[in-house]
């Protein structure tokens, strides 16, 4: 008999929650991303079975709203219920997008499945073979904004058997809405082994040992911001304590940025050309999905398309640049939708502009230039005149940086951002100056 505990750590599944894909597709594409985030929980419980682990972990935000919806309510049903059949256990925190856990559940659900309360942290017990094998702690939100300082109050009793710890954060000290804490408390908590986070959408380990901090993400990525592969992690957990871990893929849509830089392209003199380029690149994409182990999992892409830089063309796109982004958005569609794998466009942005002579060359011959370059780059290393740009660019930059707080009409301006902000602007300064604008 195995020593050995196995389980799956998933969270912020948002059962609900429709894909984010823009444009009207076509009926069999609309049911692809209808079923999306579906297909990709009743993987993982496929997987689950596959693999034989002991249990499943969902760290918070199972559904997308406190009132669950009755159908996606009964998908989760059958799923535990064929779970209890093969004697998996689901332990499950309730997050900020679902709290109040059980009570909320339109259905009853089998004994295999536990929420844990909202008002303090429970341990549960794991038996195997009749023995105490792991405890699973964890506590619920209460409301959608949850200040208590929950990690506190998470003691197991001892270190003898592996102990994992579910949490939905931010991890962020000054979080008044999503638990706050940091890494360096939960580390504090010598007596966890494996703390299980929630509420980040993206995987990531924030410390990979003793004890082990990690995100899943989400499963399936919902917009255009979610973007690249999605899963959940699988755990295999020794006698020693020590945790083997794997990201196993579940998304069967991906959603994608790609930027296309035209500065350097000297052949694109029109639009046909830019088409050339575009379709070529979507080409490319759907090739090398086809041509990789993703195409066992991924069904296809959701794509915005960010086509930037200076080049000849731009006489073309300047004055008709709405139209041409919805010819070419309109054009791909036609093309690709119909493929499988698919590739859908979800948007065109066109950021570009005129050729400029090369700037190294005109800031080495005109002093103006150069002193313009350090104004810039001042405007990032000084924090009042980086506060006071903000302040100039205007309310709608002044956008929570946690993009679940962010409202609909803002944005945050991230230092990345404001780089490229910056340099685009100092391109336009120098192209005004050149052409004596005003």
């Amino acid at each position: 008999m195995t020593n050995k505990i196995k389980f799956i750590h998933t969270a912020d599944i948002h059962l609900g929650r429709p894909l984010s894909y823009g444009g009207n597709p076509d009926e069999e594409l609309l049911e692809i991303f209808t079923q999306a985030d579906k297909k990709s929980l009743e993987r993982l419980v496929n997987i689950a079975i596959r693999e034989k682990v002991d249990f499943i972990v969902i760290s918070g935000d199972l559904y997308d709203r406190e009132a669950r919806s009755v159908n996606s309510s009964r998908f989760f049903l059958e799923l535990c219920q064929k779970l209890d059949k093969e004697n998996i256990f689901v332990y499950i925190i309730s997050g900020n997008h679902d709290p109040a856990g059980r009570k909320k559940e339109p259905f009853e659900l089998p004994e295999n499945v536990h929420f844990f309360s909202s008002e303090e942290v429970e341990i549960k017990e794991f038996k195997k073979n009749n023995q105490v094998k792991a405890r699973i702690l964890g506590q619920s939100y209460r409301q959608k904004f949850e200040s208590r300082s929950m990690y506190n109050f998470f003691t197991p009793p001892d270190k003898s058997v592996f102990n994992l710890a579910l949490l939905h954060t931010a991890l962020k000290a000054d979080s008044r809405r999503y638990v706050p804490v940091t890494k360096s408390e939960l580390l504090s908590k010598e007596d966890i082994h494996y703390w299980a986070l929630g509420h980040i959408h993206q995987y990531q380990e924030i410390n990979k040992v003793n004890p082990v901090l990690a995100y899943s993400g989400t499963i399936q990525g919902r917009d255009i911001n979610e973007d690249g592969i999605k899963g959940c992690l699988l755990l295999e957990v020794d006698q020693d304590m020590k945790i083997k871990k794997e990201f196993i893929k579940l998304a069967p849509i991906v959603f994608k940025n790609i930027t296309i830089d035209i500065s350097e392209k000297d052949e694109l003199k029109n639009i046909s050309h830019l088409k050339k380029q575009v379709f070529n690149q979507a080409e490319k994409i759907l090739n090398d999905l086809v041509n990789s182990p993703k195409s066992e999992v991924v069904e296809g892409y959701i794509i915005r398309w960010l086509i930037q830089g200076r080049s000849e063309v731009n006489q073309y796109i300047k004055n008709d640049r709405k139209e041409i982004e919805n010819s070419l958005l309109s054009d791909l569609r036609s093309v690709f939708a119909k493929q499988r794998p698919f590739l859908w466009s979800h948007s065109i942005v066109l950021r570009t502009a005129d050729k400029l002579p090369e700037l190294d060359n005109l800031k080495e011959k005109n002093q103006l230039f150069k002193e313009l370059e350090n104004l810039l780059a001042d405007l990032l290393e000084d924090p009042e005149l980086e506060e006071a740009l903000l302040d100039e660019w205007g309310e709608i930059w002044q956008g929570d940086p946690e993009a679940e707080d962010r409202e609909n009409d803002r944005f945050f301006a991230s230092q990345d951002l404001k780089k490229e902000i910056l340099a685009e602007s100092e391109k336009i300064i120098i192209s005004e100056l050149i052409e004596g604008g005003d």
